[in-house]
């Protein structure tokens, strides 16, 4: 049997490599996992839950960790692997993919890093150490062309997102399972999927949500992943107000259920954006780390917006709170001018449906799962 290792570092990485596995059951995975993955059946080296960080300073305390991770995974390399796929983190999967082109192994990036936006740089390394780049971006073949040979090819393939995004409930069902009122308007808090994240911007949403209930009859839903929701729970319970949190013993899919049946949502910057935006539901983007991983982000970056809707849209659709804006007297009024605005509010609308419709078609995981087979049988 094939033997396919997989490397994923965060949350957003975990759903698309897990659709993958599903697709190929007739090869065997192993790799550095999220909770789909596991459940899909790939034999795990170690757990994102314990590598995945946002920023330079937030990584320091991981940092044995992550590098004790990474000779787990040379390990299982130098053991015998027939391909390798990386999904993004490529401060990590970077370095993962040239031990792999030492041993000869195939290998595959799957959702590039965003050299687009920052880390021009790093290019040539992809390009070196990668045999397929299955491009979600339809613009990444431009900033690739002059590298496609016959050691670098690149697979424009769609977003996956389009494939992955479900939900099973009604607005009734929705609000039954956790006892909201159906005249009450639902505000989704969106804090992360990582701990650094949720310590920080958790808190600072509860803030907010305790300004607008002086104004507001409102009910406050915070879907969480299993690596965080003790956390979740614990900054919560000093607040007292019509707040649920969510996980995976009440919806399939929480944070998705959050996002479409709120009336508004305040998410952190990453794919969560994206996904608020393909249900169309007008939200502000929240964004905070350390002061030195924003300063050297800020000369990193080549691009004018951090959300991937104002990217795809090229102008600013969704409000960035960053840094010293992500406060909660500014979310407070951001969100108080959707409840109040519906001109705004339909503008947003009809804003987020046009970042949807540049997204192409469904149909990116099944074309990965085809160049993938035929690799690993050429």
């Amino acid at each position: 049997m094939k033997k396919i290792f997989i490397s994923v570092g965060e949350i957003s990485g975990d759903n698309y490599a897990s659709e993958l596995i599903k697709r190929i059951p007739e090869v065997e995975w192993i790799g550095i996992t999220g909770p789909k993955m596991r459940e899909a059946g790939c034999k795990t080296v170690e757990s994102i839950e314990n590598i995945s960080v946002v920023g330079i300073t937030e990584a320091v305390p991981k940092y044995f960790h992550i590098k004790k991770t990474f000779k787990k995974a040379v390990e299982e390399l130098e053991k015998g692997i027939d391909l390798l796929i990386v999904v993004d983190f490529p401060g990590f999967n970077l370095k993962l993919l040239e031990e792999a082109k030492k041993r000869g192994i195939k290998t595959v990036y799957f959702i590039a890093p965003q050299v687009w936006a920052w880390g021009k740089g790093r290019i040539p390394k992809i390009v070196k150490n990668t045999d397929v780049l299955l491009s979600i971006w339809p613009f990444e073949k431009e900033i690739y062309k002059k590298f496609i040979g016959k050691d670098f090819r690149l697979e424009y393939i769609g977003h996956p997102l389009l494939d992955i995004i479900k939900t099973e409930e009604t607005e009734e069902s929705f609000r039954r399972k956790i006892g909201i009122d159906k005249d009450k308007r639902i505000i989704g808090f969106l804090p992360g999927s990582r701990e650094s994240e949720v310590k920080t911007l958790l808190p600072i949403m509860l803030k907010s949500a305790e300004k607008l209930l002086q104004e507001e009859d409102l009910h406050f839903v915070v879907p969480v992943t299993e690596n965080v929701s003790n956390l979740a729970k614990s900054i919560v319970s000093s607040y007292n107000m019509p707040l649920s949190i969510v996980d995976k013993s009440i919806f399939s899919f929480p944070s998705y259920e959050v996002m479409k049946h709120s009336y508004f949502a305040v998410v952190a910057s990453g794919t969560a954006t994206l996904e608020t935006a393909l249900f169309e539901t007008p939200f502000v983007l929240v964004y905070k780390v350390s002061p030195l991983t924003f300063f050297i982000g800020k000369l990193l970056v080549s691009i004018d917006y951090l959300g991937l809707p104002n990217i795809i849209a090229g102008r600013e659709v969704v409000k960035e709170l960053l840094q010293k804006e992500c406060n909660s007297e500014n979310i407070y009024r951001w969100t108080k001018r959707y409840l109040t605005d519906s001109k705004l509010y339909r503008t947003t609308q009809e804003d987020l449906k046009l970042v949807k419709e540049k997204l192409d078609s469904s149909g990116a995981l099944d074309k990965a799962s085809r160049i993938i087979l035929d690799m690993l049988n050429p």
